[in-house]
């Protein structure tokens, strides 16, 4: 069999696997979900392993057999594509850590029994028809074809794999901005309140909490990373599932949850999720605009107290003349 027919099918068959992810987890989430790591309408995964199905199972003695090995094969190729993805990357595509008899999230029983059946579907349904498809082409067609697909393949993938580690660059940047300015900027937040606030400071300030204003910090610094990504970029951060084992997972999840939502939607959001800092300003404001008022006041009720007394005094005065 040639090398070039191999790499037909493993094309093919991960543009079916693309389709079925895609319009699966479309009617589950009731949206449009376009799956897969790449830029282009395939996951690979799909496509090695229906190569690897054809390969290695097609003499097996029954489908019993097949059935078998293709789910044991399935759960060994998903298991090492999520740790080889999670150590270059730092990311996953697939989480199954909320499904029973799952194994670090990376594979589980239930998705294992269904690849089985799906190996079987493709050895006996599907593959007849893939390869009547490639049958009539010749050699050199199937060369050219082949080349064609390695080479938008590959530059799929090397754009991916730029993108990923861009997005990487921008998070661990993210997570050191919110850290070095965290600290700084509180203190100057409660300076600031401190020098605004003539009346009930205590109070106040145990209502800002540092969780708060950490959050807070967190959405702006999201909102400038997430300005900064190019299309690449965004796509590859929907197309995950999480970020494993690195400081700045949180910060991940929260991009990517944001374009979920369209940059400017999620930004307003965002925004009303701290009525309590809104009022706190607030409070700073009136504040700071009453303490004039307020001096003028005790200016006011000081000199007409003066004006009082100087009166009495002057009434006792005029009256000790009289008794006189």
């Amino acid at each position: 069999m040639h090398i070039s027919t191999l790499f037909i099918w493993f094309i093919l068959y991960s543009i079916l696997g693309w389709i079925y992810e895609t319009v699966y987890c479309s009617i589950k989430e009731l949206k449009w979900d376009n799956r897969g790591m790449l830029t282009g309408p395939y996951c690979p995964i799909y496509g090695v392993g229906a190569v690897l199905d054809v390969l290695l199972c097609g003499r097996l003695p029954n489908a019993w057999y097949v059935f078998f090995a293709c789910m044991l094969g399935s759960a060994v190729l998903e298991y090492i594509t999520s740790y080889a993805t999670e150590r270059m990357f730092h990311a996953v595509w697939w989480d199954y850590s909320r499904l029973p008899f799952n194994l670090h999230g990376r594979i589980c029983l239930f998705c294992s029994l269904g690849f089985g059946f799906a190996g079987w579907i493709v050895l006996y349904g599907l593959h007849p028809y893939m390869s009547r498809l490639t049958a009539p082409l010749s050699t050199n067609f199937q060369e050219l074809l082949s080349l064609l697909f390695m080479a938008v393949f590959a530059a799929d993938c090397t754009l991916t794999a730029d993108s990923l580690a861009r997005i990487n660059v921008k998070l661990e940047a993210t997570m050191r901005a919110i850290d070095s300015q965290i600290s700084e900027k509180y203190d100057a937040f409660i300076e600031n309140a401190r020098h605004n606030i003539s009346e009930g400071f205590d109070t106040i300030k145990g209502k800002i909490s540092f969780e708060e204003f950490k959050e807070h910090r967190t959405i702006e610094e999201v909102k400038k990373t997430l300005l900064t990504m190019n299309r690449p970029q965004t796509r590859a951060l929907r197309s995950l599932a999480a970020f494993r084992h690195v400081s700045y997972s949180e910060i991940g999840s929260r991009m990517k949850h944001a374009l979920s939502f369209g940059k400017k939607d999620h930004l307003q959001k965002t925004e009303s999720r701290f009525p309590h800092e809104a009022q706190t300003s607030r409070k700073e404001e009136v504040c700071h605009e009453a303490q004039p008022s307020r001096k003028e006041e005790v200016c006011h009720e000081t000199q007409t107290s003066r004006k009082e007394e100087v009166c009495h005094e002057t009434n006792l005065t005029g009256t000790k003349r009289n008794k006189k």
